[in-house]
């Protein structure tokens, strides 16, 4: 479930992207983008960090993260481990990415961490929670067949 929440995030900041909303820094790298046609003074293009791009891959990277610990590591025997470490990924890569992204809001721009910075670290602190709680306890035995049994018995009724 968390793994498909990535997929959405990734999707949302394409439209992002697309609407050139909630862009990063002027940049001298070269893969900077120009965002709403933006100029100097001198009139010469400003380029700026993408950061919906940097925002997808992250994404995607929390994607495979959670998808691979679920299938391959067996992780969803421990209560909270996946989720927590989605929280974790998503919310600490934003809140260093916000370094690099243009201000909000006005208010922000004297603060030592802007909103979004402010807004993930409870979800940062969660995610460790969790992780460290799923950590501690002894994981679930699933006994798959059960429900093996259970649905080979319903489907010979029919």
């Amino acid at each position: 479930c968390s793994s498909d929440l990535c997929l959405t995030a990734t999707c949302i900041r394409l439209g992002n992207l697309m609407n050139s909303e909630i862009y990063g820094t002027p940049t001298s790298m070269p893969w900077g983008f120009q965002f709403n046609g933006d100029v100097d003074a001198q009139g010469n293009p400003v380029f700026s960090h993408p950061t919906q791009i940097y925002e997808m891959l992250y994404c995607l990277f929390a994607y495979a993260v959670c998808r691979w610990m679920y299938w391959k590591k067996e992780a969803y025997k421990y209560n909270g481990l996946i989720f927590g470490v989605f929280l974790i990924i998503i919310f600490a890569t934003r809140f260093g990415l916000e370094f690099i992204k243009l201000d909000q809001e006005a208010f922000e721009a004297n603060l030592l961490f802007n909103m979004g910075q402010v807004l993930s670290l409870p979800f940062i602190i969660w995610g460790i929670y969790l992780v460290v709680h799923a950590l501690k306890t002894p994981p679930k035995h699933f006994d798959f067949s059960k429900i093996k049994s259970a649905s080979n018995k319903a489907s010979k009724k029919k």
